[in-house]
C-alpha cells in the first residue's frame, strides 16, 4: 500500500461517524466501535476507564451507549461525561429486544456490545445529564435505606408469628439494630440536604404539597435530579405513568403505562394514595374520574401522573403549594 493510500484510509477513517456501545461487568469493559468493527476488552477500573477516553479523544464517537447494570456503570458514566462525550445509559432490556429483532439469539459480551453500538447507530438517543456524584451517592443511601426498612417490616411479621421467647429476643434485638441503622442514615440524608441549597429548597417545596412526606421527597431529590428541568410529558415518560396507545387497524385497545423508574414510581404511588384521600385538589380530581366511569387503578394513575407534573412545574418555578395554582385539565 502507498502512503498516499494510506492517508487517504486514515482520512477517511476520521471522517467517519463513530458509535461506541459497552457491555459493562464488574472486572472489565468490552467495547464495540462502529462503522470499523472494532473491538477492545479494558479493565473496569480507573486505568481502564483512561484507556478509553484517550481511544475515544482519537475517534470522537458521536454516541456511546451502554446499560444500566446497578452501579458497576457508575465511574464510567461520570468520566465520560466529565470529558464532554454523549453518553446514555439504558435499560437492558430495550438492547436485548433490539438484539431479538435482528434475530441475534446469541448472548456473549461481545455481543452485546455490538448490539449496543448499533442501537446508539439506529436510534440516536436524547442525552440526559448526567446526575453529580453527591446526588448518585445520596441515592445510595435512600436505597439502602428502603433496604432496612424492608429487612425491619420481615423482622416484625416474623415476631407477630412465633411465641418461643428466644426467637422474641433474637428478633427484637434485630429489629433494634435496624432501628438504629435507619436512624444513622436518615440522618446522613437530612444532612447532605441541609448542606446542599438547592436540595433543601427542593425539599421545602416538595414538602409543602399534602401527600408528600420526607420519604418521598428523598427519593425524588435523588432519583429524580430531572425533576423541574423536563416539560410535563417527558417527566410522566421518565417515571412510567404516561399511557402508551396500543392501537391496530380497527381496534382500539386500553392504554397501559410502561417503563420508567420504578422506585420513584413505588414512592409517588403512595404519596398519591395519601394526597388522594387528605389533598383537597387531588381528591376532587380522583373522585371525578371515579365518578365518570374509571377503574379504580386507571384513576390512581391519572393523579399519579398529575401530582407528578405538578410537582415539576413547582419545582420549575420554585412556587410551594400555597403559592401554586393547579392547572385543572384532565391529563
Amino acid at each position: 500500500m502507498t502512503a498516499t493510500s494510506q492517508n487517504n484510509n486514515v482520512q477517511r477513517e476520521s471522517n467517519e461517524t463513530h458509535f461506541v456501545g459497552i457491555d459493562v461487568a464488574k472486572d472489565e469493559l468490552v467495547v464495540h466501535i462502529l462503522p470499523t468493527n472494532q473491538q477492545r476488552t479494558v479493565p473496569n477500573s480507573l486505568k481502564g476507564i483512561n484507556e478509553l477516553l484517550t481511544l475515544f479523544k482519537e475517534i470522537k464517537p458521536k454516541q456511546i451507549l451502554f446499560e444500566a447494570t446497578g452501579g458497576l456503570e457508575r465511574e464510567l458514566l461520570i468520566q465520560l461525561a466529565a470529558k464532554g462525550f454523549e453518553v446514555v445509559c439504558i435499560n437492558p432490556r430495550q438492547a436485548r429486544d433490539l438484539a431479538k429483532g435482528l434475530g441475534e439469539l446469541a448472548k456473549t459480551d461481545a455481543v452485546d456490545a455490538r448490539m449496543l453500538a448499533t442501537f446508539a447507530q439506529l436510534q440516536r438517543f436524547t442525552p440526559r445529564p448526567v446526575p453529580s456524584r453527591e446526588t448518585q451517592e445520596m441515592n445510595d443511601l435512600v436505597t439502602r435505606k428502603e433496604q432496612l426498612i424492608t429487612m425491619r417490616t420481615m423482622e416484625k411479621n416474623r415476631w407477630q408469628q412465633t411465641n418461643q421467647k428466644h426467637i422474641v429476643k433474637s428478633i427484637e434485638k434485630m429489629i433494634n439494630t435496624l432501628d438504629k441503622q435507619i436512624a444513622d442514615i436518615d440522618d446522613r440524608i437530612k444532612k447532605m440536604i441541609d448542606d446542599n441549597p438547592d436540595w433543601n429548597e427542593k425539599d421545602k417545596i416538595l414538602q409543602s404539597v399534602p401527600g408528600i412526606g420526607p420519604k418521598t421527597s428523598q427519593v425524588l431529590i435523588s432519583a429524580l435530579p430531572e425533576l423541574g428541568e423536563l416539560n410535563r410529558q417527558e417527566i410522566a415518560a421518565l417515571v412510567g405513568v404516561a399511557p402508551f396507545c396500543n392501537d391496530s387497524g380497527k381496534k382500539s385497545a386500553e392504554r397501559h403505562i410502561k417503563g420508567g423508574r420504578a422506585n420513584v414510581r413505588a414512592a409517588l404511588y403512595m404519596a398519591t394514595f395519601s394526597a388522594v384521600r387528605h389533598n383537597p385538589t387531588f381528591k376532587i380530581f380522583f373522585d371525578r374520574l371515579i365518578a365518570n366511569g374509571k377503574k379504580y387503578k386507571v384513576a390512581l394513575v391519572a393523579a399519579m401522573r398529575k401530582l407528578i407534573t405538578t410537582l415539576n412545574t413547582m419545582i420549575k418555578t420554585k412556587t410551594a403549594w400555597g403559592e401554586h395554582r393547579v392547572p385543572p385539565q384532565n391529563f
